[in-house]
């Protein structure tokens, strides 16, 4: 019987349990995944089942850690995430966690652009903690990629963006994210990668404040390569404040567009 173990080929002699299978490699496991899916200790192995002994509290080794994200999403996906690179302009609200959704699907090559530093007002919404405040953002957002998958390149880039080094800074990227703040660079890097970089895929946001439905956030395609996610009203102000969910909500949207960009064509 031939079945797939944290990623290596095993051939039983006999049907086993996945307690008597754990003994008879042994390995140390508290968490059975088969196939995708968790299973009780009793479950009997089949063949070509594609199992996964996992330790609880123990690291697991780059190999195993992209066994398992191909157990959930797939061997083609995760080689084609694995050898993406995805630039991220501004690492607030919207980019930070679109730097974290990214980073869950195990895409292989994330650059952070901020020059900012964490602070406290930036907690109610962007992914970052208390004890990183006063940390430039792209240091403590590559720290907070890394516990989350130590195994992906992170290049940071502590600098504001502008008309002199943005092309220097964003060319050669598949997917370049824009998650500026303000209506001016907004516009600045649209501009300076619609003219210098044609063929690069730009996703953006515009009017992600407030408390407002969830269901009047769309995505708008510019040309061939450009979209934007949001309401296109409700940007912040004195008046109208950023909150998470809503922030959270659209740079979630940014990094599904991401993925679908580049998984396109995959069945």
């Amino acid at each position: 019987m031939k079945v797939s173990v944290n990623g290596n080929e095993i051939i039983l002699a006999k049907p086993l349990n996945l307690y008597d299978l754990a003994c008879f490699l042994n390995m140390e496991a508290d968490v059975f995944i088969v196939n995708s899916f968790p299973k009780d200790i009793s479950y009997i192995v089949k063949e070509n089942d594609n199992i996964s002994l996992i330790k609880k509290g123990v690291m697991p080794a780059k190999e195993h850690l992209e066994h398992l994200l191909c157990c959930r999403q797939g061997k083609n996906i995760t080689d084609i995430l694995k050898n993406s690179k995805v630039v991220i302009c501004g690492c607030g609200g919207l980019g930070s966690h679109v730097a974290i959704s990214l980073a869950r699907t195990g895409l292989g090559n994330i650059k952070l652009i901020d020059f900012d530093v964490v602070e406290p007002s930036n907690i109610n919404r962007q992914y970052y903690f208390i004890n990183q405040i006063g940390r430039y953002k792209t240091d403590a957002l590559k720290e907070n990629i890394n516990k989350i998958n130590p195994y992906i390149h992170v290049e940071t880039k502590n600098v504001m963006l502008d008309n002199e080094n943005i092309i220097n800074e964003v060319a050669g990227f598949q997917v370049i994210v824009e998650c500026f703040d303000n209506t001016k660079s907004k516009l600045m890097l649209m501009e300076n990668c619609i003219k210098k970089l044609p063929h690069s895929f730009i996703i953006g946001a515009s009017g992600v404040a407030g408390y407002f439905d969830t269901d009047i956030i769309k995505i708008k395609k510019l040309g061939k390569n450009i979209l934007i996610v949001g309401d296109f009203e409700n940007e912040a102000s004195e008046d109208l404040p950023l909150m998470a969910p809503r922030v959270t909500a659209c740079a979630s949207i940014q990094a599904n567009e991401t993925i679908k960009y580049l998984l396109q064509g995959v069945k």
